[in-house]
């Protein structure tokens, strides 16, 4: 022990408080087990783990950024095997965590952060529907768990959100990073397919499946596979956007390693897309190819593009080819929705909704739905179970109401027109102009699926969505960064 002369107080030693903490670290471990208390000794366990990530973060804050992605992406499969409700939880952590980079590296002037890129069509445009969620509060129908999603998630999660993508989603190494990153996931989501495929279902997703998710999984015309996502609409979706975006990058890229993984991923999202069986995901790469004809400005790729997407077309809307299997039958559907019977509940569903909303016209308030309510014989009035909205755009228009719905669209619009101004007029490195489109192309396709399913409100898609977005708002910024690393 040293000894001070001046203040005679011992200090302990580096070593020696590194091996008092690490014992009393096990001691509390081993208690933790033995009284059955797993939370504490899991938190202890994660402690120096934590730490490292907060360090290693706040020297490196984009690091933040793609922890986010990785934990969305995975969030469902984590609650499903840890079978613990509320992990969202982490997904505001780890916003906040993000802030905290954010103004340490700012603080100590080490990073090449740019505060101005937070200011964009998205993030203020994104104000006007935060005030509208204030003014929702009031709605006379919402509960005290819409309050809290309002607060939550609507003005405090998504706007901290649209900030950070925007200050972190701006540098070429951060955009080909995260090409590789979600191109890895998806590889791994798809080699989970195919566990389900040639396996079938583990214990934890049969469990799932018997609380009543079996009757839209499991049907008679064939089995609709989710992988790690929370259900096969949501994995449609995803793998929907997956498939345009990457094949599209996949053959504008010039090096040869990257242009093979792209397209392989871009093949295993089409594939993921079909059985998942979700048939409104097919909407994504035909929308997706659509604006791409406009954006690209090249002749060429516009007439491969048109031909590609007349081919795909013809061939499930006018042709039986491949009828005897079972994913090619179900998606030849969604080209004849009058034959469908579950378009035709989708329709009445929402009939019913826009009944009701006539005397509602603020909606039901956030997380409230339209109860469905049925008469007896005798003329007495039941109410069952809420109607199911089975669309995202559905959902806020049932929730928010037709102003709700129009301002939401509006938003999105703005945006939309924005990023297309970007991609067609300020971006002149041609492979940045295409990977751009490409991602704006995938984001217009869920956009569009939206319509028909609820993919682009849950993990990971909205993730994407938000990403990519700030990726083709900062696309000038990037592409002054490509054409400065040019001439050095």
């Amino acid at each position: 022990m040293a000894y001070n002369s001046q203040n005679p107080t011992y200090e302990l030693p580096p070593k020696a408080l590194t091996f008092l903490l690490l014992a009393v670290g096990l001691v509390t471990i081993v208690i933790s087990i033995i009284t059955q208390k797993l939370l504490i000794a899991a938190a202890v366990i994660s402690l120096p783990l934590v730490v490292i990530i907060f360090v290693y973060g706040s020297r490196s804050p984009r690091f933040g950024f793609f922890l986010y992605a990785t934990y969305s992406y995975f969030f469902t499969a984590i609650m499903r095997y840890s079978r613990q409700e509320g992990l969202s939880v982490v997904l505001d952590i780890l916003l906040v965590y993000m802030l905290i980079t954010i103004f340490f590296s700012v603080i100590r002037k080490e990073s090449n952060i740019k505060l101005s890129n937070a200011i964009n069509v998205l993030t203020v445009s994104y104000i006007a529907w935060m005030i509208f969620i204030l003014v929702q509060l009031a709605n006379p129908g919402i509960r005290a768990e819409g309050v809290t999603l309002g607060i939550r998630s609507w003005i405090l999660g998504t706007f901290v959100l649209y900030i950070v993508s925007s200050l972190f989603a701006d540098t070429p190494k951060t955009l080909k990073a995260g090409l590789i990153l979600f191109g890895m996931f998806t590889f791994i989501a798809f080699l989970k397919l195919l566990y389900q495929k040639f396996r079938w279902f583990d214990a934890a997703e049969t469990e799932w499946l018997m609380q009543n998710s079996w009757y839209t999984h499991i049907l008679s015309s064939g089995i609709r596979y989710f992988s790690i996502f929370s259900d096969a609409g949501n994995f449609g979706a995803h793998m929907g956007i997956i498939t345009i975006v990457y094949s599209i990058i996949g053959f504008r890229t010039h090096e040869r390693w990257l242009s093979i993984f792209y397209v392989s991923v871009g093949v295993m999202g089409a594939i993921g897309m079909l059985m998942s069986g979700t048939r409104g995901a097919i909407i994504i790469p035909f929308g997706g190819l659509v604006l791409y004809c406009l954006v690209c400005k090249n002749i060429k790729v516009m007439i491969v593009s048109v031909l590609t997407g007349a081919a795909m077309f013809a061939f499930f809307a006018f042709t039986d080819i491949g009828d005897d299997n079972s994913v090619i039958r179900r998606m030849r559907t969604a080209f004849r929705p009058s034959e469908d019977d579950s378009y035709n509940v989708r329709v009445e569903n929402r009939r019913i909704i826009a009944e009701y909303l006539v005397r509602h016209p603020w909606g039901t308030g956030l997380e409230r739905g339209v109860p469905r309510i049925t008469r007896t014989d005798e003329g007495e009035l039941i109410k069952e179970d809420t109607v199911p909205p089975d669309s995202y755009y559905v959902k806020i228009w049932m929730q928010t109401g037709i102003i709700g719905l129009i301002l939401y669209i509006a938003i999105y619009t703005i945006v939309l027109i924005r990023c297309c101004y970007i991609i067609m007029f300020r971006i002149r490195n041609q492979e940045l102009l295409h990977t751009l489109a490409a991602l704006l192309c995938g984001v217009f396709g869920v956009w569009l699926n939206g319509y028909v399913g609820e993919g682009m409100g849950q993990p990971p898609t909205n993730f994407i969505i938000v990403a990519a977005l700030a990726f083709v708002l900062n696309g000038p910024y990037i592409d002054k960064q490509i054409t400065q690393q040019k001439i050095k």
